[in-house]
């Protein structure tokens, strides 16, 4: 099994994370993702993860499209490529509406403003010799995923459900990649499985993109006020014993997806810090 991991960096010493980037160069991990929120800069955590390493590819997932012009981008990618060779995977979305209003910008309707950054990108003139980068949308309605088969090499899907899994690969195609990003907590103890799971997507269980997406699932009010309902957690969050994990893992790729983006919840410690355990992640990718 294809597994990719999502790692925030923030936090994390440049001594850790370079010492970090070795170990998940070593592992049987396909790729890691450096995500956006109101830390460090995406970019510079995949330059320097893509420094210390030889093998794993590095992407962002995601880029805010809120936080930099479209030739902003484009330049950051092609100079990775660039410097790092073809190693580097665009992720980009427009995050949420709470997010961006913290940044200072007023929201657009996503599809629209998509087209129009895709279009820029296209259009932009950045005198750097490398070709762009496979590029990733984070999508997981109709809309946006359109967008995604259209004008990218596929989609990162995050929160959504086993079954909507089969309903994303049909509406992006056979010819696009679809990355699904899940949490992972390998605990057989109900409770604390759950308690972490919780704690886990509570930022999420408030923005209203997540609610309109699982109502059409057949989600209730009831499940995403307040604590998430034990219905909600055991749906979006894997956990188990470390069969039951991987089980769960298989069926979402054999409902559509290539490969699983965990966000491990496992850690271990490297130098005082919290790291996410590559064991446990490389024991799921084995039969």
């Amino acid at each position: 099994m294809d597994i990719g991991l999502l790692l925030n960096t923030d936090g994390m010493s440049l001594e850790v994370l370079r010492a970090y980037g070795k170990q998940l160069d070593a592992s049987g991990l396909s790729r890691v993702w450096v995500p956006e929120i109101f830390g460090r800069d995406p970019f510079v955590a995949a330059s320097t993860l893509l420094y210390c390493s030889e093998r794993i590819r590095v992407g962002t997932g995601i880029a805010n499209v809120y936080a930099r012009d479209a030739m902003a981008t484009k330049t950051a990618a092609l100079s990775l490529v660039d410097l790092h060779g073809e190693r580097f995977d665009l992720g980009l979305g427009v995050s949420n509406t709470q997010g961006n209003t913290l940044r200072g910008h007023e929201w657009q309707p996503p599809v629209r403003m998509l087209n129009r950054y895709f279009d820029a990108m296209e259009a932009a003139p950045v005198n750097v010799d490398a070709a762009m980068p496979p590029v990733y949308l984070a999508a997981h309605g109709p809309k946006l995923l359109e967008v995604a088969a259209a004008r990218a090499n596929g989609a990162n899907v995050y929160l959504m459900t086993h079954d909507y899994v089969s309903t994303v690969r049909g509406l992006l195609g056979g010819g696009c990649t679809l990355h699904l990003v899940v949490h992972v907590y390998v605990c057989a103890d109900p409770d604390q499985a759950r308690d972490r799971a919780r704690k886990a997507i509570a930022v999420y269980t408030a923005l209203p993109n997540y609610h309109r997406a699982w109502r059409s699932m057949g989600f209730s009010q009831a499940d995403y006020t307040g604590a998430a309902s034990d219905a909600l957690v055991d749906e979006l969050v894997v956990w188990g014993d470390i069969d039951a994990v991987r089980t769960r893992l298989a069926q979402f790729v054999e409902a559509g997806a290539d490969r699983v983006v965990a966000i491990a919840h496992n850690s271990v410690r490297l130098d005082a810090t919290h790291v996410p355990d590559l064991g446990v992640l490389e024991e799921l990718t084995t039969a």
